[in-house]
């Protein structure tokens, strides 16, 4: 099923109450902990419980537990080995400590990027285990196996009870960004020229959106193949959402003379299509309509030339050729057009985009072709 598939009634309901379900849900993995303890009482059992809040904790989405939960599992595997290996065949304290430091050091040095929490969770694993040199690993040992536990608990009430999907909240927050976007659109073409209206709220609602996308990114590769492999389609999105909201910063900052304030209303009724391709494409995205939008074939050539047209103010004596060289001059010459005509190419790149990713959860392969022209 798409991900901008209309949603079920389940899944709207653990989105619009995710902040409950999610305390519920961590509430239940403690309480398997506690269980777990009570008829087994392992030594050390007080990590299995540490284990699940940290990977729960800010981690509300499957793809996010699933995540870090390895990520904690891989580190403190590999920090547990390596700690093991120093007080199992060193006698020398200098000598462990000596390793113990070089080896938390290099784990410093290469931790970067997408995997830095399993690099943290396996330098202090080595010190936790290693501790004063005592010799004893049965104590790392069960540390080790406690914290395994706490991953599987997470993973399993994450990924089986309730699950939070962070394709929602992506799909979600690439509707607000576009909602947002078509709200300021909208305001500022029905304004009068040189307006004094405030944009800022929206667009920094949109942009706040834009970033929320971007963290969810890790989350989605784990719950969707599709979007995993068009992860790179993703960030490219989100970089659009950046130009269109960059190009709305620069509409209201345009100044006219009161000459040219006629100009300007024609224009905004040229662009005022745009408005109505950003909200229709903003309910496909949350899921109100079924289907994807279509948009005019070669939708800024068209633009482009509707704005020559209005820009133009030739005389009836002209020739053809002055008039067309008129056309272009005018358009040429009026960075408030540009910018209309640059927010429609915007669009449509938007547009196309989405347009992939749905292609691609409906199994039509040929659209690659589309967005990777050899």
């Amino acid at each position: 099923m798409s991900v901008f598939a209309p949603a079920s009634p389940f899944a709207d309901f653990i989105y619009r109450h995710f902040r409950a379900i999610h305390a519920l849900k961590l509430g239940l993995a403690l309480l398997i902990a506690v269980i777990i303890n009570a008829i087994w009482s392992p030594p050390h059992f007080i990590w299995s419980m540490v284990t699940i809040v940290i990977i729960m904790m800010s981690l509300p989405q499957v793809g996010g537990a699933i995540e870090k939960s390895l990520q904690r599992a891989v580190g403190t595997c590999l920090g547990s080995a390596y700690g093991v290996m120093l007080v199992a065949t060193i006698d020398s304290y200098w000598l462990i400590m000596g390793l113990l430091i070089l080896g938390v050091t290099l784990i410093c040095f290469i931790s970067a990027g997408r995997y830095s929490y399993a690099y943290l969770v396996a330098g202090f694993t080595i010190i936790i285990v290693v501790g004063d040199a005592s010799h004893d690993t049965s104590e790392a040992l069960w540390r080790t196996a406690n914290i395994l536990l706490g991953c599987v608990i997470a993973i399993l009430v994450s990924l089986f009870i309730f699950p939070i999907k962070a394709k929602h909240d992506w799909r979600s927050q690439l509707a607000n960004a576009i909602n947002s976007m078509a709200k300021v659109l909208t305001q500022h073409l029905q304004a009068p020229a040189n307006h004094d209206l405030d944009f800022r709220a929206d667009l920094e609602a949109a942009m706040k959106a834009v970033l929320t996308q971007k963290k969810l990114f890790f989350s989605l590769e784990w719950e969707s193949q599709t979007l995993k492999k068009h992860k790179v389609l993703l960030a490219e999105l989100v970089n659009k959402q950046v130009r269109l909201i960059t190009l709305l910063e620069l509409l209201p900052l345009s100044r006219w003379q009161e000459a040219d304030k006629e100009a300007y209303h024609q224009i905004n009724n040229v662009a005022a299509e745009l408005t109505a391709y950003l909200q229709r494409l903003g309910e496909f995205v949350a899921g109100k309509t079924a289907t994807l939008p279509t948009l005019p074939n070669a939708l800024e050539q068209e633009l482009q030339h509707r704005l020559q047209l209005t820009l133009a103010t030739p005389a009836p004596d002209h020739t053809s050729t002055s008039v067309a060289n008129e056309v272009a001059q005018g358009f040429a010459l009026t960075g408030y057009g540009w910018l209309i005509y640059q927010l429609a190419i915007a669009v449509e790149a938007l547009y196309a985009d989405i347009e992939i990713i749905e292609a691609a959860y409906n199994g039509q392969i040929k659209l690659h072709k589309i967005a990777n022209p050899a």
